[in-house]
């Protein structure tokens, strides 16, 4: 903000001189032609009384008087020149100048501030989370695009993440199926659709959710993500043996001293105690996390998230948390999102590309990041008066090690 008004305040001065000085000129260019041009007269009446009297037009009396005249003429002229020039013009252009700079200034000032972006100026509207109102519009103009022009997988792909982020999961399986084939053209976008039906269908994956991630564990058979979906699938199943057994493939794949690897382990204990009580099954304490491939350098964050000792008593177990990495500058659309529970904090977090609500707008795209935490009290994505949040920022994509604290309730 001061380097903005140290520039408009250099720009003005600049402005101001390039007026004043023609200005100044001029008055000087005047007060030189007029000296020129009455000394060019009186010289031409000197010579015309000199030709005179040599061709005996003139006496010699009659010469001396009429030069006489012209001298006290010349001399009356030049004084009257010095008195008023410098005392009437010099207080004219002082007037002027200003005048210009007084009044150039108030109305550049008074211009920017109506016709501006007088917000812009300030990093902390820079950086405000969009509104409820403000996603909902985004999303609800991406659909509008979509229904004017359907012949665009990735739109319907971005405007499914979109839905689901936000928790319109009905409307994000119906973006997901206007899609068509895009959503098996990678294993990312196929296990989207898995994790998808397992949010729908209380944890069992269903429909064309189960042939896809059917399909990933045929090519990738150690793809984290798959066995995490697959071992909750058999979990909620009461297929307690096959729980166990995808969620230990994952486990041997993580840090035994990780987040990750705390609920794996919670998630097994829990399967391996109701095995052959034909109980059905309970959430698990603590839901294994949901794993992703391993991402190249510099396009993921991770950290801990917790929530601060003073907000504990206005969160519930099942509020859902949101952990999101968004742009510090451009787009405010979520770049990566994670869904996870209070019961679940502390916990370990992680995002990457393959979260990406768009194949356009990904965690790496950008230079700088704001990474964000909220309990939701409705389960809604969008922030809310009375939610929980927290947040750090800047933060360089590959960052890792971060502690984000749930600190401060949404007003």
């Amino acid at each position: 903000m001061t380097a903005f008004w140290i520039a408009a305040g250099f720009l003005t001065a600049l402005v101001l001189v390039a007026l004043c000085w023609p200005l100044l000129r001029r008055r000087q260019a005047t007060h030189a032609s007029r000296k020129a041009i009455n000394t060019a007269i009186y010289r031409d009446q000197m010579a015309e009384l000199e030709r005179d009297l040599a061709s005996g037009a003139l006496s010699q009396a009659d010469h001396a008087a009429a030069r006489d005249e012209l001298e006290r003429r010349v001399l009356e002229d030049v004084a009257a020149d010095d008195a008023a020039t410098p005392a009437e013009a010099p207080r004219r252009i002082s007037r002027t100048a200003a005048v210009l700079a007084l009044a150039l200034p108030v109305a550049a000032v008074s211009l920017y501030f109506a016709l501006g972006t007088p917000a812009a100026l300030d990093p902390a509207a820079q950086q405000a989370a969009p509104t409820a109102a403000e996603i909902e519009k985004m999303v609800a103009t991406l659909a509008a695009k979509l229904e004017k022009n359907p012949d665009n997988p990735q739109g319907w792909v971005m405007l499914g993440r979109s839905y689901k982020a936000l928790g319109r999961f009905d409307d994000a399986a119906r973006a997901f199926d206007k899609a068509g084939p895009a959503m098996e053209s990678e294993p990312e976008l196929m296990l989207e659709v898995a994790e998808l039906s397992a949010e729908i269908n209380q944890g069992k994956i269903e429909g064309k959710g189960l042939e896809l991630l059917r399909q990933v564990l045929k090519d990738q058979p150690d793809n984290p993500q798959a066995l995490v979906l697959a071992g909750t699938d058999a979990y909620f199943r009461q297929n307690y043996a096959d729980a166990v057994r995808h969620w230990e493939r994952v486990l041997a794949q993580v840090a035994p001293d990780s987040q990750d690897a705390q609920n794996l382990s919670a998630g097994i204990d829990k399967a391996r105690s109701l095995m052959g009580g034909g109980k059905p099954a309970p959430a698990p304490d603590k839901p294994p996390a949901k794993a992703a491939a391993p991402s190249a350098a510099g396009t993921q964050v991770t950290g801990r998230v917790d929530l601060a000792p003073a907000l504990k008593a206005k969160a519930a177990p099942d509020d859902i948390v949101y952990i999101f990495a968004r742009a510090t500058q451009g787009p405010r659309m979520p770049l990566a999102v994670v869904r996870a529970r209070v019961a679940d904090l502390p916990m370990d977090f992680k995002l990457d590309d393959s979260m990406a609500m768009s194949p356009e707008l990904k965690l790496s795209s950008a230079a700088e990041l704001r990474i964000e935490a909220r309990v939701s009290k409705t389960g809604d994505a969008i922030a809310k008066p009375g939610d929980l949040t927290g947040e750090i920022a800047p933060v360089k994509a590959g960052a890792s090690g971060l502690k984000l604290s749930i600190d401060r309730v949404v007003p």
